[in-house]
């Protein structure tokens, strides 16, 4: 059985942290070491929040899926915000730090 094979079949999606740890401004694939298997595999996947640190730094985690589960993830995505309220917890904009 192939490994995403294996993974799918216990579980219908994964959580990741959407990036590595801090980062500057400029995108790196080193950054995101989570995401670009999925990309080059051309399967779904969405970030959303999920938390901050203490310093205020917005935190996101990746849902991730196989093939063909975009319905999936977009089910949980709502279903995480009608539950968390995302819209509700705005950090401060850089302006206001």
């Amino acid at each position: 059985m192939p490994p995403a094979a294996f993974v799918f079949s216990r579980s219908q999606s994964l959580k990741y942290p959407a990036i590595s740890g801090r980062t500057s401004r400029s995108a790196r694939v080193s950054a995101c070491p989570y995401a670009w298997p999925w990309n080059v595999l051309g399967w779904p996947g969405v970030n959303v929040p999920a938390g901050s640190t203490d310093g205020g730094l917005r935190v996101g985690a990746q849902l991730l899926g196989p093939a063909g589960s975009e319905r999936l993830l977009i089910s949980l995505t709502s279903q995480l915000n009608d539950g968390l309220r995302w819209i509700e917890k705005q950090p401060p904009t850089f302006a206001e730090s």
